[in-house]
């Protein structure tokens, strides 16, 4: 199957996709076509924001994402600052290329490269409200044509319009067990920026019972990961 035909197969089938996790997996293998290892779709926080809540769908290395989110690193991301005015898809190499980073964005960068992550595509998306989203994809090296990135644009933008509706959708899911205090309190501390063990040492825990908590209240909200229980967290409100 080539590329296109992958794509136009995803955009056929999305309404389809009964839930986040079955669009993890069809997003996957579209991404996978055009050469891509990873992905994220997100929405873009303004400056000064934490990412955390923003993110929907995502297809990163789990341990670099989490890395990502508690160093804040979307502060000094310069492919995350590219995105507060871009309209077109870049690849982070034009974005880079002639540019003497600052030595914390570079740093962003070389951990990136260092896990495979050396170049990527980021697709910016916008909502009939304003917001502003991205699918960035991320590869050892790109090889991608115009036609290519345009194709990747449309997936982009169905894939972002067919999470909102799943996201925003009245959830039946809420009717899953609440959070205990200590799940809800180690949740919250995740939000923070703490790692397992900083949070078994606030809360006076071995690191095992607090990865213990973190991992059942993924489970209560439907996460697969300790990212997405926090996004889905503050969504509900439940941390912020």
């Amino acid at each position: 199957m080539n590329r296109l035909q992958s794509a136009l197969d995803f955009i056929e089938g999305i309404t389809g996709q009964p839930d986040v996790a079955s669009m993890l997996e069809r997003l996957r293998c579209v991404v996978d076509r055009f050469g891509f290892e990873s992905f994220l779709l997100t929405g873009v926080p303004d400056p000064g924001r934490r990412i955390d809540g923003y993110i929907m769908l995502s297809g990163w290395n789990e341990t670099w994402l989490e890395h990502y989110v508690s160093q804040d690193y979307v502060q000094i991301d310069p492919i995350a600052r590219r995105l507060q005015n871009a309209t077109d898809p870049f690849t982070w190499s034009e974005v880079l290329e002639g540019r003497e980073l600052a030595s914390a964005s570079m740093r962003v960068m070389n951990e990136a490269a260092e896990i495979g992550m050396r170049d990527g595509l980021c697709v910016p998306l916008y909502d009939l409200d304003g917001r502003r989203s991205v699918l960035s994809m991320a590869a050892r090296s790109i090889d991608l044509s115009a036609a290519d990135r345009g194709v990747l644009h449309l997936v982009g933008m169905y894939a972002q319009n067919r999470i909102r509706e799943m996201i925003e959708a009245p959830d039946p899911s809420r009717s899953r067990p609440p959070l205990s205090p200590r799940e809800r309190e180690c949740l919250q501390w995740t939000a923070a920026g703490k790692t397992s063990w900083e949070i078994a040492a606030i809360l006076h825990l071995s690191q095992s019972t607090a990865d213990g908590y973190i991992a059942s209240a993924a489970r209560k909200l439907g996460a697969s990961n300790r990212t997405q229980a926090v996004a889905e967290g503050i969504r509900r409100g439940l941390i912020h």
